[in-house]
């Protein structure tokens, strides 16, 4: 089966690379998914014992960074290995974790994870949510390094894509060692899939144990007033933005001092987004601007930064969550929620069911059916303080009642290690 994936992989690649060039996507992380490391990487590795960890991107890296810091703090004498895919997770991961190794993941061919595996000697591999990739875990059963997945999670559509190849996935599941998934919906759809029931655990979250905010901010020192009211919409996708804009629109001299600060999924739509400010007759005003802009009351602020929306929700009077209106599946509600926010969403929260039911039981979250509905539930919020701050206190709530599955992965990976540390110290 490996010989037939290394095939398919190569043909995959040559077909592949020309688009990468082409479409100028190719970047600096390449050349070591290859397997092609600088002599100083190498060398930070050398007789350490390590414990690495997988995120494939920004959502993950935020995901698991409150695991990492107590693997760190219980852990001082490992070194701590991050591999990411993207290029941005790669610069958050720098960013957050600049004591750390980090380093772009192999690209899973047979002799590039096994130069990976032979170069970093993990004692552990723990990977973040759904990143399945069958050369590597291969790799890591044959040397006897357990593998685990923590915060997994199975959305819906995914559980589709994988269904289709259900035949292949029981073996690759055989090299995980732990399935730490974040719901019951999520457990039950990884043992559809072939995981060992036995190996399935439900750990909750982990994005409910936050870490504290490293960066905060006033609305003063951006450059609003201090009694402005902020609509802050987060994780847009297309479509979106033009209902928000059009609302912001026809409330704004309804409301005078309300101002809205748009965050897309994809930062590289801020020129489009920027273009259809303008075409609304709204003056875009980017993140990494502000301090130099001098806001007015049509400014809209586009956030062109990846990892500063959640240092942005403490300013937030609303919060409408993106991707639930006009895209598919929604995003997570939790970020928000932590600092007692007021949220809003649209009918799709379908990749957060497990969550979103939490916020409903609890009546701590609005959702609406569509951009009529999106209306008139921002402006009864905007007018009601009261039932504001009843929102933000049951979004409280539901957080305080769902932490712990940081510390239960803890123990988890604790158990492991130490087995392992026990099978040395016998032989």
């Amino acid at each position: 089966m490996f010989l037939l994936y290394d095939i398919f992989f190569i043909i995959f690649a040559l077909l592949y690379l020309p688009y990468l060039l082409i479409e100028g996507k190719w970047h600096r992380g390449f050349i070591i998914r290859f397997g092609f490391w600088p002599p100083e990487l190498k060398e930070r590795l050398k007789g350490k014992r390590n414990i690495w960890f997988h995120a494939v991107s920004v959502g993950e890296i935020l995901a698991v960074q409150s695991l990492i810091k107590r693997v760190r703090e219980n852990y001082p004498d490992f070194q701590l290995v991050i591999s990411t895919v993207t290029e941005t997770g790669f610069n958050l991961a720098q960013t957050k974790f600049p004591t750390d190794v980090v380093l772009f993941a192999p690209l899973d061919f047979s002799i590039v994870v096994h130069n990976y595996v032979r170069w970093i000697k993990p004692e552990i591999y723990i990977n973040a949510e759904t990143e399945i990739w069958p050369n590597l875990l291969a790799c890591l059963k044959r040397r006897r390094i357990p593998a685990i997945l923590v915060n997994g999670r199975i959305s819906e559509k995914s559980f589709v894509n994988y269904e289709k190849v259900k035949f292949l996935l029981k073996n690759i599941f055989d090299s995980i060692y732990t399935f730490c998934m974040q719901g019951q919906e999520d457990a039950k759809r990884i043992i559809d899939l072939g995981a060992p029931p036995e190996k399935v655990k439900v750990f909750g979250n982990m994005k409910f144990d936050e870490v504290p905010l490293e960066k905060h901010f006033t609305l003063t020192e951006l450059g609003f007033e201090k009694n402005s009211q902020i609509l802050l919409a987060g994780s847009t996708h297309p479509g979106e933005e033009e209902v928000l804009f059009d609302i912001f629109n026809s409330i704004s001299a309804e409301f005078p001092k309300l101002r809205l600060m748009i965050a897309p999924r994809h930062i590289e739509r801020t020129q489009e987004i920027v273009d259809l400010l303008k075409a609304k007759g709204l003056e875009p005003i980017l993140w990494t601007q502000i301090k130099d802009a001098r806001l007015r009351k049509d400014s809209v602020v586009v956030v062109d930064t990846i990892g500063d929306l959640r240092s942005l929700y403490p300013l937030a009077t609303l919060v409408f969550i993106g991707k639930s209106l006009k895209g598919y599946g929604g995003q997570n509600m939790i970020e928000p929620a932590c600092f007692g926010r007021a949220i809003i969403v649209g009918p799709n929260m379908q990749n957060f069911k497990d969550i979103f039911e939490y916020f409903v039981k609890a009546k701590a979250v609005m959702q609406v059916r569509d951009e009529v509905m999106l209306l008139t539930i921002i402006r009864r919020l905007l007018h009601d303080e009261r039932e504001r701050e009843e929102l933000g206190i049951m979004a409280k709530q539901v957080i305080a009642g769902h932490k712990g599955a940081t510390t239960a992965t803890l123990n988890m990976i604790t158990d492991i290690l130490s087995g392992r540390r026990e099978k040395v110290l016998q032989r």
